[in-house]
């Protein structure tokens, strides 16, 4: 049984590693000049250890059917991503003279604790962000965030992508998915995809007035269009 393709986030998380995976070797020299450990060795290393893992647990035909019958999964969760920080850009600005408010209610939401890692590529953090803005949103903070400007469709879309996740939520991180995987196999692949995640945090920086680049260490962005480019890579 290949159990990996079990869980179809999870084979949207490797194929996205590996994709930015050679990204990051393609621009390595430049990119050994930030950091220490970033070396054409650990470049080579990176892709080997997901390479492995693909050629042991996945098939292509396995890969692309996942990829035709869930794409719509993906763009969702960039819908999600752009509504949060869209609502929370509005937040910024609707309360700006009342810090303490705004400290409040991202704690409450779910901001401070899931936010950050959300918007870097982190799947899992998505949901529970989701989840816990649709627990928290009480009716007296809609009418005093919405009295300030916010849009009810907005908040409305918001309050709905919990319950639109929620197929996939023990699929977001590999760790909380198929209990078939092995407890090393599990360690390993969440290893890569840490590793990943922190490249694309800097490197992202690192790329900011090239939006080119930029998109090429951008999670999501690669996830999006993994249909096109999942198996370019030899």
């Amino acid at each position: 049984m290949n159990v990996i393709s079990t869980c179809l986030t999870g084979t949207a998380t490797i194929l996205t590693c590996r994709k930015i995976a050679q990204s990051f070797s393609e621009n390595i020299y430049e990119l050994s000049s930030i950091r220490r450990n970033w070396s054409p060795d650990y470049a080579v290393n990176l892709k080997d250890r997901i390479d492995r893992i693909m050629n042991q647990y996945f098939t292509q035909e396995s890969l692309m059917e996942h990829l035709e019958t869930h794409g719509q999964f993906y763009e969702l969760m960039i819908a999600a991503l752009k509504d949060i920080s869209v609502f929370r850009a509005q937040l910024k600005v609707d309360f700006s003279h009342d810090k303490e408010f705004l400290k409040e209610t991202f704690e409450t939401l779910g901001f401070v604790d899931y936010y950050s890692d959300a918007k870097n590529g982190d799947h899992f953090s998505l949901y529970k962000l989701m989840a816990t803005f649709k627990r928290n949103m009480t009716i007296e903070l809609q009418q005093v965030i919405q009295a300030r400007g916010i849009d009810k469709n907005l908040l409305n879309r918001l309050l709905a992508y919990k319950e639109k996740l929620a197929e996939l939520k023990n699929c977001f991180d590999i760790s909380h998915g198929n209990d078939q995987l092995g407890a090393d196999l599990k360690r390993e692949i969440n290893a890569i995809y840490s590793e990943v995640k922190d490249i694309c945090r800097i490197a992202n920086s690192n790329y900011e007035f090239d939006p080119v680049q930029r998109d090429r260490f951008n999670f999501y962005k690669v996830m999006i269009n993994l249909k096109k480019t999942a198996f370019e890579i030899v």
